[in-house]
């Protein structure tokens, strides 16, 4: 059984520049700012318009370079400051030594790294789209709904790209067999620098480091600034999956990306059927947080890892279970005559003109509960297997 649900009348502020041209059905209402109609500036606010609709793909591979430019020099920076704190102290010149000490700050660095990553990707951000980033990436609360359903998807899915790794990592060790100069991509590997500090270092700290801030500066770049473009350019699903290679490359380690690539695509679904920039910025911290925790606490507990293909065919039962729920409750907005209003997928932004009632439909409790029987049952198999 589906229930429709309507909220209260929702108007985010936002620019009639970026309005413009976003509608799919006539209205006099909006005929009234869409700037197909003759006015001496048409030519200017079609062009404020594209740019307001994010990057093309050239300006989106720039945004590629540039994020990892900013983690190389954040990386740098806070290098640069540990060893003008260590030589202030009075410690003598010595490359060696300094070296060793670095080594030693690892997690430090990565901090630092991260805290450049998200601190220049907001401003990066706010900058590219106009400021009032609330409104632009579709900053609205998530409805109760989609809260349990995304946090029925972090186990299902941090699970299948786990398996996902660790089948590719048999085919790249043969790989480095017959080509051993590929080896050095092996330092790229996120996942080991995880699991290494994940034995030494503080829950809350790597929880910081690998789930908080990765998730707030990925998701700002690719689903925020380059999926907002790509979509409006190249369409839906051309646009999220060209979006969701960047992400995956953005990983540098060729079995981390391939990977992390299916998770590149549900992060920008759930995008977008719960039209919230919330929405794939808590299932990204989820995921993550999920690998850290596997990493260092519940690693002693964790056995050896090794998932039965029955488990594997349940998790992955669960896993679309839940997405098809997702888009049986998708978020739709209405306007006041009942009709449901689009943009055409051009971005999540919402008109000021227009009264729009954000509606989305609720499953029936006996369809909650049978979806958590995958998910349940995978749960005990992997238990039993410890």
């Amino acid at each position: 059984m589906v229930v429709w649900r309507f909220d209260s009348e929702l108007r985010d502020p936002f620019s009639k520049v970026a309005m413009s041209g976003y509608f799919s059905r006539e209205r006099s209402a909006r005929n009234a700012i869409n700037p197909d109609t003759s006015t001496p500036n048409h030519s200017d606010n079609s062009d404020r318009l594209i740019r307001r609709r994010g990057p093309g793909l050239p300006e989106s591979l720039l945004w590629f370079v540039g994020a990892w430019g900013v983690h190389f020099l954040g990386l740098l920076f806070t290098a640069g400051l540990l060893i003008a704190v260590l030589l202030s102290s009075g410690m003598p010149w010595n490359p060696l030594e300094l070296g060793e000490f670095l080594e030693t700050q690892q997690l430090t660095l990565l901090a630092g790294e991260q805290f450049w990553f998200v601190l220049l990707a907001l401003t990066a951000a706010w900058l590219r789209l106009g400021g009032n980033l609330s409104a632009k990436l579709g900053s609205r609360p998530l409805a109760g709904e989609h809260v349990f359903l995304l946090t029925c998807l972090i186990v299902p899915l941090a699970t299948v790209c786990s398996v996902f790794h660790a089948s590719l990592m048999q085919g790249w060790a043969l790989l480095l067999e017959r080509v051993p100069e590929l080896a050095w991509l092996d330092s790229a590997q996120a996942m080991e620098v995880m699991q290494s500090l994940g034995q030494s270092q503080p829950t809350w700290a790597l929880l910081l480091v690998f789930a908080v801030a990765p998730a707030l500066g990925e998701e700002l770049i690719f689903r925020g600034v380059i999926g907002r473009g790509l979509v409006a350019r190249w369409g839906m699903i051309p646009g999220i999956l060209l979006t969701s290679v960047l992400f995956a490359a953005a990983h540098v380690h060729p079995v981390h990306a391939l990977a992390v690539l299916p998770m590149g695509i549900v992060l920008h679904y759930v995008y977008y059927t719960t039209k919230s920039f919330w929405a794939p910025l808590y299932l990204h911290f989820g995921n993550n947080a999920f690998a850290v925790l596997m990493s260092g606490p519940l690693s002693a507990h964790g056995g050896d890892g090794e998932i039965t293909f029955s488990a594997l065919l349940t998790v992955l039962l669960s896993l679309v279970v839940f997405l098809a729920f997702l888009w049986q409750t998708r978020v739709r907005y209405v306007l006041e005559d009942g009709e449901e209003w689009s943009d055409g997928g051009l971005t999540l932004e919402l008109p000021t003109e227009v009264p729009l009632h954000r509606s989305y439909s609720c499953l029936s409790w006996h369809l909650s509960l049978g979806g958590l029987v995958p998910l349940v049952g995978f749960l005990i198999a992997y238990s039993a297997h410890l």
